[in-house]
């Protein structure tokens, strides 16, 4: 050992990985994140690392050749580059390969902990710096004017309360996707009918409203991210609201699993809206149609009590459903979410594309989710296809059902 080598310590040199060490020299290599299989399954469903799927197919791009890159960082074996961003961020951060390893770890801590030392050393993707300081500066990562996200609140007929000025102890946290994007602004438009159908009493801060910071957190903007964590409380605290009831899958797990430290501070639970609504005890009437639905990564193996069954259970009184090959735990992810469709489109696209697939071989009519940015690229997958699926959020169905 030289004694360059004596005084390396990665403790000192890397505040992200240092709080995942012990992931990174617990995993072994063996390698079944990359030859995943549920044995349990007739006929067995094959591993969902959709990277390595779409990819070259080399290590690198998939959970153990990451794992690998990651232990000889912290052991000063490798350096953080550009050429390894461009490697490291082709991961949508599904974590489908923890589901396959044997100590269940969280890998996407890892690449999450990477991603954030490649940032600080100003090695990060220029896409996604550019995405991060709109979210601060304009409140949102889509670089608009954050008084579009109270346009969809004009095609309601009738009022919701503005959380900035109003009390309501549920607050209905729409997101960005849902609250800025044409096509997708339905969600938000559908939830605020079912909340208002059921008679909840809730509010949304409207053009107030902050970005929850998840697209910073995944692309490893740990400073961007802390800007607006530090807003929303603010925000938070002063509306005096005690439940925040949010239809998209990122904000879910930002705000449920990122945030909880404060949330459990201020007193504040966080629901997906379908977990509030099955609250209430619907009375959903059968639609007729059929189903497929796909599992959004955020609300499944992102978060520490996966909504698998619940959507389901809903779904099934108002259609007939047709599972995919892969779904819950083993479900392939949509391909958008890591920052992955907006520094690879193309890439993205193709993810999304098998996952279309999939869900046609069911020969459903619809192909259901709980979160935008799925239905987002989802839909751009179809479109692209020529598919003659239908793209559905649930709530879109349930305000039908009702």
């Amino acid at each position: 050992m030289t004694e360059a080598d004596t005084k390396f310590d990665p403790k000192k040199k890397y505040k992200y990985l240092k709080k995942v060490k012990n992931l990174i020299l617990q995993c072994i290599s063996c390698g079944d994140c990359r030859e995943a299989t549920d044995y349990t399954s007739v006929p067995k469903k094959w591993g969902v690392c959709v990277a390595r799927e779409h990819s070259t197919g080399f290590e690198p791009f998939f959970g153990r050749g990451k794992m690998q890159i990651a232990r000889s960082i912290w052991q000063g074996k490798l350096e953080l580059s550009k050429d390894l961003a461009e490697v490291l961020y082709q991961c949508p951060t599904c974590n489908a390969c923890s589901t396959t390893c044997y100590y269940d770890m969280d890998n996407a801590a890892v690449y999450e902990a990477l991603r954030a030392e490649l940032v600080d050393r100003e090695l990060g993707l220029e896409d996604h710096l550019i995405m991060n300081r709109a979210m601060v500066e304009k409140l949102n990562p889509y670089q608009r004017d954050n008084k579009e996200k109270g346009e969809w609140l004009k095609q309601l007929d009738f009022k919701v309360k503005d959380a900035s000025k109003e009390k309501a102890e549920v607050l209905y946290f729409v997101g960005c996707t849902a609250g800025l994007t044409p096509e997708i602004k339905n969600v938000a438009i559908n939830t605020a009918k079912v909340l208002n159908k059921l008679g909840v009493d809730f509010a949304v801060f409207g053009e107030n409203e902050v970005c929850c910071g998840s697209v910073a957190m995944r692309t490893g903007d740990r400073k961007a991210y802390d800007s607006v964590v530090e807003k929303n409380i603010e925000l938070f605290q002063n509306s005096g609201l005690k439940t925040i009831v949010t239809s998209c899958a990122g904000c879910y797990k930002t705000l449920k699993k990122d945030y909880r430290k404060k949330m459990k501070k201020l007193g504040i639970e966080v629901l997906h809206t379908i977990e509030f609504i099955d609250k209430k005890n619907p009375k959903l009437k059968n639609l007729g149609i059929t189903a497929t639905y796909h599992d959004p990564c955020h609300t499944g193996r992102g978060v520490d009590e996966p909504l698998y069954e619940l959507p389901r259970k809903l779904l099934a009184q108002m259609a007939e459903i047709k599972e995919m090959q892969t779904i819950k735990e083993n479900a392939k992810c949509c391909g958008a979410g890591g920052g992955v469709k907006k520094a690879f489109p193309d890439f993205s696209l193709e993810i999304a594309k098998s996952r279309i697939e999939e869900a046609e071989e069911t020969g459903a009519e619809y192909l259901v989710s709980i979160c935008p940015f799925c239905y987002r690229n989802l839909s751009d997958a179809i479109k692209a296809k020529g598919s003659k699926l239908k793209m559905v959020d649930l709530l879109e169905l349930i305000i039908q059902a009702l």
